[in-house]
């Protein structure tokens, strides 16, 4: 008997590692294949050169949608279908102004998405700067008739710019709401860039209120702020002319595309991945998010060249709508509630297309623990990803998410220092992306695609 169970313990310890032997090949294979035959960056090349900024609504939104449609029938997917979106399409129109009066000095600024325009004449006003909106308190009727600055700086000493960006995102899509309560009559808001020596305005989303005036709303580069703070000082009675001619322009009927590969062991156990196939509508959308779409479509790809069969459904999700209404992942959840789907795991690819660094993931302290144990050293070590912590599982993922809590969810996170450089920017475009970083990326994914569909009923 003693023989047997000093037999048994051995086996056990053994196990483990030879579990974690075949993983590592299969990851060596996994890394092999999309360096050498990786098809994300050629891929990323015709959706931002031949199609391009694809804001929702727009016949370019329309024809990613067919064109990302095609490639999946390309592959051995089971199932290629569009899932039916309305989203409501907003129009930059013509090219923004803003000028410094009495010099006519020029700034770079782009109107926020889903801003209103000015008068056909545009505005000329004094300007109230302020660095925070929660200052306009102090200001009171002084705001009145203003355009009101928000000249908040980027804090450059983090290295998490996404934290960073999470610091003042918040002012983007609340301040016109609060500067018109005051009766301002535009805001003007310092864009969202890490780097204080960037000339290029950074676009976003902000939000109006039903019953409070709806003013326009344009973000200036970082450059601009800064000179503009600096004439403020010199003359604080300077007047600035604004105009801008955005617009809505109703709903348009969109889609998902989505694509299903069915499961060998239990197909009716889901794992969904992808990440939003609309863009701002300058640059061309590269990084954001470009690179995700093709990065998670690649992923799959690459384990299908590999001759792997998912034990689960893997459901490929490109999202309509992310940037300016999440219309696409709230019409994914609605569906997979109705059909009582179960979905058990989620990865999102949407924080650009540079070397891969880990993964956020929302999950409880002691699964998040087991993923650092178990699957983190097949990363760190030989491929340099290293990051597996406690996080947010993305923004599609965490919209469709509130209706399935218990899934476990993974947010591929990319190298962060210069993805605020270009995000919403003129700047996001193909020739940003390194096909070794991205290809690199779109290994990382595909490997935690692998592990995920092997050992997740661990995590259940």
């Amino acid at each position: 008997m003693k023989n047997i169970l000093s037999a048994l313990v051995v086996a056990v310890s053994l196990s483990a590692p030879l579990y974690a032997q075949q993983d590592s090949a299969m990851l060596s294979k996994i890394y092999h294949e999309s360096f050498y035959n990786g098809q994300a960056y050629d891929n990323l090349r015709y959706l931002t050169k031949e199609i391009g900024h694809r804001i929702a609504g727009s016949p370019k939104a329309e024809e990613a949608v067919l064109w990302s449609k095609s490639l999946m029938e390309k592959l051995s997917f089971d199932k290629v279908y569009l899932q039916d979106v309305d989203v409501r399409h907003w129009d930059r129109g013509e090219a923004e102004r803003a000028v410094v009066v009495g010099t006519n000095e020029k700034l770079n600024v782009l109107a926020l998405g889903g801003s209103v325009a000015t008068p056909a004449e545009g505005i000329e006003a004094e300007v109230l700067e302020v660095e925070l909106l929660s200052d306009l308190r102090k200001h009171g009727e002084e705001v009145y008739g203003k355009i009101v600055f928000v000249n908040k700086p980027w804090e450059e000493s983090l290295v998490e710019t996404d934290v960073a960006y999470g610091l003042n995102s918040g002012q983007r899509s609340r301040g016109p709401v609060e500067v018109a309560k005051l009766g301002g009559i535009a805001y003007l808001f310092r864009s969202l860039s890490s780097s204080a020596i960037d000339d290029y305005p950074h676009t976003g989303g902000t939000r109006y209120v039903e019953g409070i005036d709806s003013i326009p709303a344009l973000a200036i580069s970082a450059v601009g702020g800064n000179r503009l703070s600096d004439i403020l000082k010199e003359n604080p009675k300077t007047r600035l002319f604004l105009k801008n001619t955005s617009s809505w322009k109703g709903i348009v009927h969109s889609h998902n595309v989505i694509a299903e590969w069915r499961g060998t062991e239990k197909p009716d156990e889901i794992i969904t991945i992808g990440g939003h196939i609309d863009s701002w509508d300058v640059g061309e959308g590269a990084h954001d998010n470009g690179t995700g779409t093709m990065g998670t479509l690649d992923a799959i790809r690459t384990l299908m060249q590999l001759g792997y069969r998912p034990r689960h459904t893997i459901r490929l999700v490109f999202y309509m709508n992310e940037e300016n209404g999440v219309n696409g992942s709230l019409k994914y959840g609605e569906i997979a509630k109705e059909k009582n789907e179960k979905i058990i795991a989620a990865i999102e690819s949407d924080l650009g297309g540079f070397a891969p660094r880990g993964f956020d993931i929302k999950a409880s302290a002691e699964h998040v623990a087991w993923i650092q144990q178990q699957w983190k050293p097949l990363f760190e070590e030989k491929f340099w990803v290293s990051r597996f912590l406690k996080g947010s599982p993305g923004v599609d993922s965490g919209v469709w998410g509130r209706h399935f809590p218990n899934t476990v969810m993974f947010n591929f996170r990319s190298d962060p220092h210069r993805y605020f450089d270009l995000h919403h920017t003129a700047k996001d475009v193909f020739e940003a992306v390194d096909r070794r970083e991205l290809q690199s990326g779109v290994a990382a994914i595909a490997s935690l695609l692998y592990l995920v569909d092997q050992q997740i009923d661990k995590l259940q």
